[in-house]
């Protein structure tokens, strides 16, 4: 064999060595560093974690998620994890997706127009959608039978959830008599409150006005007006005039 020969052995064998060595680098270091397949941890339980922590988490280490679906649960906060796929312990590699079912928020929903309704079918109404009762109070009304409602606290169609409760207003029937709003102009403080009380009505707030051409504590306005009829008490307020260098 001719020492020309043996060199381009010699050559081909290094080259053929190298070339292993290069094919195994790059399968066994490079490629798996590139893509991150080489690394198999076991997956984390976020059962009970928020989303917003959860995802924090997955991203620490090199992990995704996507939310397949939602459920109703009043034991624990909206968007808190409480199913994943594939489960706690898995070996998983990175770049592995998790499959993630939370808990949804708030249910929210139109309030049901409960004035002209009988308080039986009103409270089946408010069981249908879980919501609570605040408070009733009772009233005569010219215009509803007995035992109808007559206002609600929430207003018709405005957004609410089940966590809200409401007020309601039952009708006590006609008045035995409409009470009249009594002309209070002109007369002093006190005059006036009694007035209002004898006419059946209640005290309002009162607005005090700087006035120098009248006697101090003289009505000079009230809301509502003289004449109005009602079928309940409500209350009337006044304005009332005061002298420049009193005091409210």
């Amino acid at each position: 064999m001719t020492v020309r020969m043996r060199n381009w052995i010699r050559f081909l064998t290094v080259f053929m060595i190298f070339s292993i060595i290069f094919v195994l680098i790059i399968d066994k270091i490079v490629l798996p560093t590139y893509v991150g397949h080489d690394k198999e941890i076991p997956l984390v339980d976020v059962r009970g974690r928020s989303l917003d922590e959860t995802a924090i988490i997955l991203d620490m280490l090199g992990l995704h998620y996507e939310v397949i679906d939602s459920t109703e649960n009043n034991d624990l906060p909206p968007q808190t994890v409480v199913d994943q796929q594939p489960p706690a312990g898995t070996l998983v590699k990175t770049d592995r997706v998790l499959r993630l079912v939370i808990t949804s928020g708030e249910r929210f929903f139109p309030m049901p127009n409960l004035v002209g309704k009988v308080i039986k079918a009103a409270n089946l109404e408010l069981q249908r959608y879980y919501l609570k009762t605040d408070s009733i109070s009772y009233e005569f009304s010219s215009d509803k039978p007995r035992g109808v409602i007559t206002a609600q606290s929430i207003r018709a169609r405005q957004m609410i959830s089940a966590s809200d409760s409401v007020s309601l207003v039952v009708s006590k029937g006609p008045p035995p008599r409409q009470l009249e709003v009594p002309d209070l102009f002109g007369l002093n403080l006190d005059e006036a409150k009694a007035a209002i009380r004898k006419a059946g009505f209640r005290v309002g707030a009162i607005r005090y006005i700087t006035n120098d051409d009248l006697v101090a504590y003289t009505v000079i306005g009230q809301k509502p007006e003289f004449g109005v009829l009602y079928d309940n008490a409500v209350p009337i307020s006044l304005e009332v005039t005061i002298a420049s260098h009193s005091g409210d």
